[in-house]
């Protein structure tokens, strides 16, 4: 998939990423494990210094949606409205 590689939409818009990624990702047959891994290669240092504490709690989620709704709020923030 493309979109895999695509930092820089990634990195400008991570809202539209997520929302192009989730309805990609559903077509194809992949693993948690390997949508996980491939979104670790688009998100930024920021987002994932942001989730070192699910690391060291052992709370790493292991299914691909749950991961991507976790960076998309995370990106997002409690209570906003994607602006950021």
């Amino acid at each position: 998939m493309v979109l895999w590689v695509n930092k820089d939409l990634a990195k400008k818009n991570f809202v539209k990423y997520a929302e192009r990624y989730r309805m990609l990702a559903r077509i194809v047959n992949y693993s948690n494990k390997v949508h996980i891994d491939k979104m670790k290669e688009v998100i930024s240092d920021e987002l994932q210094n942001a989730l070192v504490i699910y690391k060291i709690t052992n709370q790493s989620l292991k299914i691909w949606d749950d991961y991507l709704k976790l960076l998309k709020w995370r990106k997002e923030g409690p209570g906003c409205n994607g602006n950021r």
